[in-house]
């Protein structure tokens, strides 16, 4: 977790529950009231903590949500690195891809929180930065592993081809959170969408 957005870091144990207890009750608001429910209120109640308890370690409601939001996306990372392996890359392109896929697809929605995160994107700037910086450090090792995969495209087209898939993944979570479709059927299409695009790096 980056602190530069918290009051104080979290470095007796004691600290660090209470800074997790309250990330856990942030997305209990998020995923049964949403985003606009969000306020270090709501939070402190299903912490059941004063709201004073928030306030030693964040500013605010947003500083909570960056929070959040970076536990979500190194979570995210670290299931990347798992399946990012030798021996995966010398699957079937079409295996490795939709391996990757499903695992990350996964872990994304596993807490039904996907929907609301996304549409906090677009209400706090620093969020953005915050997604803005994982998507750079995912398009740079998709790129490696690509190349490692035997992708013969130069790199620079590469970076512009996983820039463009992380553009489909977050139209994808848009999609399913304005249209309330279901999960398997649109994991489907995003599927076969970027099946089709990856594929060309390949051929």
């Amino acid at each position: 977790m980056d602190k530069k957005h918290m009051l104080k870091k979290p470095k007796q144990k004691r600290s660090r529950e209470r800074v997790q207890l309250i990330l856990d009750a942030t997305r209990s608001v998020l995923r049964q009231d949403g985003i606009k429910a969000l306020s270090t209120n709501s939070i402190a109640a299903s912490a059941n903590i004063p709201v004073s308890s928030i306030y030693q370690y964040f500013p605010d409601k947003e500083a909570v949500l960056i929070a959040l939001y970076e536990d979500y996306l190194k979570e995210i990372r670290n299931i990347f690195e798992a399946i990012d392996t030798q021996e995966n890359r010398e699957l079937p392109w079409r295996e490795f891809v939709t391996l990757i896929l499903k695992e990350l697809v996964a872990a994304e929605t596993q807490d039904n929180i996907d929907a609301e995160l996304n549409t906090a994107l677009g209400l706090y700037p620093k969020l953005m930065e915050v997604d803005r910086c994982h998507e750079e450090w995912m398009v740079e090792r998709m790129t490696d592993s690509f190349m490692n995969a035997g992708s013969a495209w130069p790199r620079a087209k590469l970076k512009r081809l996983f820039h463009y898939l992380y553009a489909n993944n977050a139209t994808f979570w848009s999609y399913r959170s304005r249209h309330n479709s279901p999960k398997k059927e649109a994991f489907e299409w995003y599927l076969v969408s970027s099946l089709a695009v990856v594929g060309q790096c390949f051929e």
